[in-house]
């Protein structure tokens, strides 16, 4: 009887431990690691990234300009690249348009804005994008300024700030499939 139950605990227990190695092999599907994100960083703010599969949407954001003590909100998008990847939740703290986050489940970069000023002109980009799955991304300058506006004095874009007149452009930049 001893033997019996013994041998009936083996077999649960064989079983058990079969059922865990295949639990986990499926589990350990391959995937990203939350520092992938890094390169996509480097990537898309060289304009181009190809051969990592990843999602892509936007959100709304605005972005606040004031110009002579006249305070304007410009309606913008920000765009979100993403992949599985377990890891912390994070936002980078950079003054670069591309930011790496992360969720705890999710990794990827985050647009914001990019700022130009020549002492002339302050260039303010901003990204968009429709909803996308794939391994391609680049990005596209759309060409003409969204929004115009000019500041006699001094003025605000978020937290950069100037003195003297500035000209100030907003410009979309399309984020979407790589065209061959």
């Amino acid at each position: 009887m001893v033997r019996e139950v013994l041998l009936a605990l083996a077999i649960v227990a064989a079983v058990g431990a079969a059922l865990y190695a295949v639990m986990r092999g499926l589990s350990a599907q391959p995937g990203h690691r939350f520092e992938e994100a890094y390169e996509l960083k480097k990537a898309l703010l060289a304009g181009r990234l190809s051969g990592v599969t990843v999602s892509v949407e936007a959100r709304p954001m605005t972005i606040n300009i004031t110009l002579d003590g006249v305070e304007y909100r410009v309606p913008a998008a920000r765009v979100y690249v993403a992949f599985r990847a377990k890891g912390p939740v994070f936002e980078e703290s950079t003054p670069e348009p591309w930011r790496v986050w992360g969720n705890g489940t999710h990794a990827g970069v985050a647009s914001y804005l990019k700022l130009e000023d020549s002492g002339y002109t302050v260039r303010v980009y901003y990204y968009s994008a429709a909803p996308y799955t794939g391994a391609s991304l680049c990005t596209y300058s759309a060409g003409q300024a969204t929004y115009s506006f000019y500041a006699r004095s001094s003025g605000s874009i978020e937290s950069y700030s100037f003195t003297g007149p500035r000209q100030i452009e907003v410009y979309e930049v399309r984020v979407g499939s790589c065209q061959q």
